[in-house]
C-alpha cells in the first residue's frame, strides 16, 4: 500500500502544480492531496475513514511530509475540482515507461455501480437503479496495462467506444485487436482492417448475414490467438477487486471521473508489480 501511495505521489508531483492558486491557504500541496485520494481508493475507505486512519499512520504522514492532517472535506473538495486532463497526463507519463509495439490488444467494457442506492430501499420499493457507469478499456498483452480508456453513463453498447479505442492504439502498430462477439459489426472490422496494421479475430455472430469484412474474419478466425482476450477480463476483475466496482460519488459526472481515476490507479498498481518482478 505504501509503495502504491508513494508512486501516485511521485507522479502527481510531476503533473500538478504545488498549489492550485497563489491565494490558497497552502497548507497542503496538490500532490499530497492526490496521494491521500490514492490511499482512500486503495483501501476502499470513505472520506471520513480515510482521515481517521491517516491520523494513526505516522509512517504514511512522514512519507508524504504531512505536518497536519487535512479535514475530510478538503479531500472531497479536491476530488470535485480534480481535472480529468490531469489524470490523463499521469496515465500518459506512466505509459511512457512501458513502451510496446506489435503485440495483442484487447477491448472490453464493464459496469461500475453506485453505492447510494440502499439494498433495503430497493427491496421495499421493488425498484432497482438501472443506470451505471460504463467503463471501456483497451489492454496490451505484454504488460496488461490500460492503454486507452473511456467512461460514460450506461447502459451503453460496447461498440460505441470501439472506434475511438481502435484509433487511439494505432500508434502501437498492433498485431491483433481482440474483442468478443459484441464487437462483431462491419464498421468496427472495417476500421481495424483499413486504419491499422492489425488482424481481427473477433468471433462472428451466429446470424451474420452480410458484410465483406465480417465474412473475411469468419475465414481467418484463430482460436489460439483469441484466448489472449481473457487478459482484459482479468484486468477488469483485478480493478474491481482492488479498487471496488462501486462508485461512492453521487453525481454522474463525479462517478465518471471516479471510474477514470480507478483506471489510472490500476495502471499505477500494475506498474509496481511489473517493476518488482
Amino acid at each position: 500500500m505504501l509503495d502504491f501511495v508513494l508512486t501516485a505521489y511521485n507522479y502527481a508531483k510531476l503533473t500538478f502544480k504545488k498549489y492550485s492558486s497563489q491565494y490558497s491557504k497552502q497548507k497542503y500541496t496538490q500532490p499530497q492531496l492526490f496521494a491521500i485520494l490514492a490511499y482512500k481508493t486503495y483501501n476502499k475507505y470513505d472520506y471520513r475513514n480515510t482521515i481517521e486512519n491517516l491520523k494513526v499512520s505516522t509512517k504514511l504522514q512522514k512519507a508524504l511530509n504531512l505536518k497536519t492532517i487535512p479535514h475530510y472535506t478538503t479531500i472531497q473538495k479536491f476530488f470535485k475540482k480534480l481535472p480529468v486532463k490531469k489524470l490523463n497526463q499521469i496515465n500518459t507519463l506512466l505509459l511512457q515507461h512501458f513502451p510496446v509495439s506489435e503485440c495483442y490488444f484487447s477491448l472490453d467494457g464493464t459496469g461500475f455501480t453506485n453505492s447510494y442506492s440502499d439494498i433495503y430501499y430497493n427491496n421495499r420499493t421493488k425498484k432497482t437503479r438501472r443506470s451505471y457507469i460504463k467503463n471501456h478499456i483497451t489492454v496490451d498483452s505484454k504488460y496488461m496495462l490500460i492503454r486507452h480508456h473511456n467512461a460514460t453513463k450506461g447502459p451503453k453498447y460496447d461498440t460505441n467506444f470501439a472506434i475511438s479505442a481502435i484509433r487511439a492504439i494505432r500508434c502501437y502498430k498492433p498485431t491483433y485487436i481482440l474483442a468478443d462477439k459484441a464487437y462483431d459489426t462491419e464498421i468496427i472490422k472495417q476500421t481495424i482492417t483499413e486504419e491499422t496494421t492489425a488482424l481481427t479475430p473477433i468471433p462472428v455472430k451466429t446470424r451474420q448475414k452480410s458484410g465483406t469484412y465480417r465474412s473475411k474474419c469468419r475465414a481467418i478466425f484463430r482460436p489460439q490467438v483469441y484466448r489472449f482476450r481473457n487478459q482484459v477480463e482479468g484486468v477488469n476483475s483485478v480493478e474491481k477487486r482492488k479498487f471496488s466496482g462501486i462508485n461512492n460519488s453521487r453525481s454522474t459526472n463525479l462517478q465518471i471521473k471516479e471510474t477514470k481515476m480507478k483506471n489510472v490507479f490500476y495502471n499505477i498498481y500494475r506498474s509496481i508489480q511489473i517493476v518488482q518482478k
